[in-house]
């Protein structure tokens, strides 16, 4: 680093190079923790301490732990990882989305805590890299560990007229609980401020994507709030089909982030959006590179594949899903135990392939199975844990099994509601699970509220052009048909038909489905007149 004689600011980008190069100048082990909010300045701080610390023959080591893990898993992880670097300096970074959504933070930062000793045994001196609120967390969760953490420093950014002093703890209760829409959205726009700040600062494109806009959609997504990631799809889409045109992976764009993650990451937002076409050959372009960078055992490997399968699902390609998905569940069992919340997801899936089969027999253990495992592992109050009662109950229901159905149905939908808020999509969902049953059951004035309301909120938080808004209009006009509501009904499935169509395809069984309907129900007017 240049001597000058210019003041250097208390927390800018020189002052916190300057001070971490001091410490990391020194031998035998420690510990410093640095709070950023800003990747973009985190990235530019290493890449000229690596400069630094290689002209004093000192190694720098950058470690991305890994997302959305158990705590135990990351801590294993970062164990191995240590064990594995002679010496030299550490970067650590990653904590804010390395423990598995939904899971209690807390908890799982005081498992990193009581492992404390082991992580600093070695002979390294570690930055532990932490945002705002992530560092706020941990303060309680791990008082222990941060009494060793010399320096602690904070990166300062420069405040913004958008970027106040309460957005500026920004961050990441969406990341570690993705239930509250008002801290997604804060979340967000406070990524797309910095974006633009990085985009004047020189950012490449590949960082502006993978560091800011990418996180700030899933911020987003993951609440259910698909009618502004439709927006800001459309906003950035220049910047997203730079990514999605991304022919492979060097070793210039490998350093800024996970691209396979990344790709995966837009692939599910075009699913989630019914965008099928545009999502499956990023899926595709994740696996390979996730089969060749990783192996074709590692869990990401399984998570692409499950990701893929539930696309071919999605179409009706029910024969290219399978092997998929039982590939995946082979793979989470063997590298990631028979009780983890992962194989559990395996287990929902190949189970709900099997039952959209009317494999019923062969459905009905592994969906009990997975929700052991959630109960277990993530608790009854879990989305997750909600997700396969719906899912256990959706199968006693095609089997006429109602009174076994309904109290799950029930438990789910008050789970949702109460975790993830009473307009999520996913409570959408269960509204019209529950819809249906009333009305297999004959139950007509109980369901068609139900439907209604779900309806609402698809439209609302997915859009009016989604497949799930287009179930609940399909839902309705079945309903409207059995109630001898012919007109009515003909109107819901129209529409339901003119989402299906261009979404899911002419040949998609869904639209065929509807399709069928239609003819009963013109078919029943026409009687009629």
């Amino acid at each position: 680093m240049a001597p000058s004689n210019e003041p250097i600011a208390a927390g800018s980008m020189l002052d916190v190079q300057r001070r971490l190069l001091l410490w990391a100048d020194r031998t035998g082990r420690g510990l410093a923790r640095v709070e950023y909010s800003s990747e973009f300045s985190r990235q530019q701080i290493l890449q000229s301490l690596k400069s630094d610390l290689a002209e004093r023959d000192i190694t720098l080591t950058v470690i991305e732990l890994p997302t959305q893990r158990t705590a135990p898993e990351v801590v294993q992880f970062l164990l191995k990882t240590l064990a594995n670097v002679p010496d030299g300096v550490i970067s650590v970074s990653g904590f804010s989305s390395a423990f598995q959504a939904h899971s209690h933070v807390e908890d799982s930062l005081r498992i990193v805590n009581f492992n404390r000793e082991a992580l600093t045994a070695f002979p390294l001196r570690q930055i532990w890299w932490m945002t705002p609120v992530l560092l706020q967390t941990s303060l309680h969760a791990m008082p222990d560990l941060h009494g060793w953490f010399s320096p602690q420093l904070t990166l300062a950014q420069p405040t913004s007229r958008e970027d106040s002093s309460t957005s500026r703890e920004l961050i990441t209760r969406t990341q570690l609980r993705n239930s509250n829409f008002d801290d997604a959205r804060q979340r967000s726009r406070q990524l797309l401020v910095q974006l633009e700040a990085a985009q004047s600062a020189g950012a490449t494109d590949i960082d502006l994507a993978t560091t800011y806009l990418l996180p700030a959609l899933e911020s987003l997504a993951e609440v259910g709030a698909q009618k502004e990631v439709r927006h800001l799809t459309t906003q950035y889409e220049e910047l997203l089909n730079l990514l999605e045109n991304l022919d492979a992976v060097t070793e210039k764009n490998k350093q800024h982030s996970n691209i396979a993650n990344s790709l995966n990451s837009l692939a599910r937002l075009y699913y989630l959006q019914g965008l099928y076409d545009r999502a499956k050959p990023l899926f595709i372009k994740a696996l390979e590179i996730n089969r060749t960078e990783l192996g074709d055992r590692h869990p990401d490997t399984a998570t692409s594949l499950n990701n893929l399968a539930l696309l071919y699902e999605s179409q009706g390609r029910y024969g290219a899903a399978e092997p998929l998905y039982v590939q995946a569940l082979e793979i989470s069992k063997a590298e990631l135990g028979d009780r983890h919340p992962n194989t559990a997801t395996s287990l929902n899936n190949l189970a709900l392939l099997y039952e959209s089969q009317g494999r019923y027999g062969e459905a009905e253990p592994l969906l009990v199975q997975a929700l052991e495992i959630r109960k277990t592992e993530l608790g009854d109050r879990h989305p997750d844990t909600a997700t396969s009662l719906n899912d256990l109950a959706g199968l006693y229901k095609s089997q006429g099994r109602y009174g076994e159905a309904e109290p799950l149905y029930v438990q789910a939908l008050e789970i949702y509601k109460a975790e993830l808020g009473d307009r999520h999509p996913d409570a959408a969902t269960s509204l019209n699970n529950l819809a249906g049953l009333y009305k297999s059951q004959g139950r007509y004035g109980e369901a068609e509220p139900l439907y209604v309301q779900a309806l609402e909120i698809s439209k609302a938080e997915l859009g009016d052009r989604h497949p799930d808004t287009a179930g609940s209009l399909f839902n309705l006009a079945a309903l409207y048909h059995q109630t001898q509501r012919h007109q009515q009904a003909l109107s819901y499935i129209q529409q339901a038909l003119d989402i299906y169509r261009p979404t899911l395809g002419s040949e998609h069984p869904t639209t065929q489905s509807a399709h069928s309907w239609l003819l009963t129900i013109q078919q029943a007017i026409d009687s009629s007149q």
